[in-house]
């Protein structure tokens, strides 16, 4: 199979690699870019959207020449996926989502977000010159990396970066998901702290029907739990 990883907010494609790899052993193509907005380094992310981060995956999905391909989008990366399915229906195989966001036509991230993270993310936007919003460790390690060890969490805390505004407040155009009739599928970890378990519920619910999958780890499981976590996204795109 053929499955283009999409990761979610302060990462880039390289928290996928573990997984990558496992999902290569066995056989299949992967591939796992970087989100526009989430490169490492000196990068201006004032202007960074939700639909110039759809575009920009749209564009790697088109250059690697991938066909019948497993869009997996975790977290902030489910409206990534969504947003590359409308664009690319005949080119997509399933929509497999990791504890991610699921969007309706028109509506942002942090519509979906309970209270108190959209003013808490708006807020901090607003004390930076870009319109970002930065991952604060101590949150990191309690809630999006719980249980993992100090050696797994101090190997990704220096490489997060801060998330555009744009990825989460802007209304996502979905002028053709919802009635392309793709396949879906949802995965849940069983340790996420992120947000509270109901709403990843509903998220999936959303789906109308989705192939369930179940996968130890927290909301990082693909820094905590990798092998695991390719084993569940082999089940979740099977057909």
């Amino acid at each position: 199979m053929q499955f283009c990883l999409v990761h979610g907010g302060w990462q880039g494609g390289w928290c996928w690699d573990a997984v990558a790899r496992s999902l290569r052993d066995g056989g299949h193509t992967v591939l796992a870019p970087t989100l526009r907005g989430s490169e490492s380094g000196d990068v201006d992310r004032a202007e960074v959207n939700l639909t110039a981060i759809g575009e920009g995956l749209v564009e790697e999905i088109r250059r690697a020449g991938l066909r019948d391909v497993v869009l997996v989008g975790h977290s902030g990366g489910g409206p990534a996926i969504q947003y590359a399915a409308d664009r690319l229906p005949d080119l997509t195989r399933r929509v497999v989502f990791v504890d991610a966001w699921v969007l309706r036509d028109g509506e942002a991230i942090h519509d979906v977000l309970p209270d108190p993270l959209p003013e808490a993310g708006r807020a901090a936007a607003a004390e930076t010159k870009d319109g970002t919003v930065a991952m604060d460790p101590g949150l990191w390690r309690a809630h999006f990396m719980n249980g993992a060890t100090e050696e797994q969490v101090a190997a990704v805390t220096d490489r997060l970066v801060p998330v555009p505004l744009g990825w989460l407040e802007e209304p996502i155009s979905l002028p053709r998901f919802w009635s392309a009739g793709l396949s879906s599928s949802y995965v849940f970890l069983r340790d996420d702290k992120g947000v509270p378990p109901e709403l990843y519920r509903e998220m999936a619910q959303r789906l109308g029907d989705p192939r369930v999958v179940d996968c130890e780890g927290p909301h990082e499981a693909m820094l905590t739990h990798p092998e695991a976590l390719a084993e569940a996204l082999i089940t979740a795109a099977k057909e």
